[in-house]
């Protein structure tokens, strides 16, 4: 299997004249206003890329200017952001829960592709404040850009990960794994697969996991407003509820599933055990 990014979806060389072409002269302004928050350039710029999802996980607005930074907070106070938001918040607290639970013996964490590690930083952070030595936990980093793992190294080091290993690979690939680990995160991944390549990404993952390891990843919804946002930055997804994906994971091999949805009813966080 050939590897690719599969959050490059865009097609076309210039949003607005693909708008002109269209005849969707009234989403020209808009995309034009919607550029000067950080969050909707980098959308429309680089699809679904690592630092569209970080700078949602931050939540702190940013922009060309006072307007920009204006724009960009109403963009990640926007249903659709927060529960894109809320992905990262639940697989930081199932791993922080995890790392309470194991309470300092040697485990392997993984995240795939792991983009900026928020998750990790910041679920061992948690565990930290509760009293648990995180210093046994390997916490491994998989992605398919280079690029991206230099960058995860260095915030990985800064947020005191000093045990990060980076793995440059596809995250359908079985060998790109560490031999084996006890949690893996995936998140913002599956909107991105068909269900054939999903199957592939599950079974990888339930391959790497120890018996008793825990799978944390999410599925979502299809909602009008992200949907248009979406389609304007030429991001395209697949959308799925949460029985999709308890019935992919089942299949993997996964015997405990469980599949919520957030508050928002758009993102569903799937959490499957070994």
């Amino acid at each position: 299997m050939a590897s690719e990014f599969y959050n490059r979806t865009r097609r076309s060389k210039s949003i607005p004249l693909n708008l002109l072409r269209r005849a969707r002269l009234h989403d020209i302004p808009l995309y034009f206003l919607l550029c000067s928050s950080d969050l909707a350039r980098e959308g429309f710029r680089n699809s679904g890329s690592y630092n569209f999802a970080d700078h949602i996980y931050r939540n702190l607005p940013s922009g060309k200017n006072a307007f920009g930074r204006w724009v960009d907070a109403r963009l990640l106070a926007l249903a659709p952001v927060r529960s894109f938001r809320s992905r990262f918040l639940a697989a930081r607290d199932e791993l922080a829960d995890f790392l309470c639970r194991r309470n300092g013996s040697v485990s392997d964490v993984v995240s795939v592709p792991c983009g900026i590690p928020r998750e990790m930083a910041e679920g061992a952070a948690i565990a930290r404040r509760l009293g648990v030595n995180v210093n046994g936990i390997r916490f491994h980093g998989l992605d398919l850009d280079p690029q991206v793992l230099k960058l995860a190294r260095t915030f990985a080091l800064e947020q005191g990960l000093t045990s990060f290993i980076t793995q440059e690979g596809d995250a359908l690939d079985r060998a790109s794994y560490p031999q084996a680990a006890d949690f893996v995160t995936s998140t913002g991944l599956s909107e991105f697969l068909d269900d054939e390549k999903l199957a592939v990404l599950y079974q990888c993952v339930y391959k790497v996991l120890r018996p008793g390891g825990t799978f944390v990843s999410s599925g979502m919804q299809r909602r009008r407003v992200s949907e248009y946002l979406l389609k304007m930055a030429e991001i395209r997804v697949h959308y799925r509820n949460a029985e999709a994906l308890q019935k992919i994971a089942l299949e993997a091999g996964f015997h405990d599933v469980t599949v919520k949805y957030d508050a928002f009813g758009i993102q569903c966080i799937l959490v499957a055990r070994k």
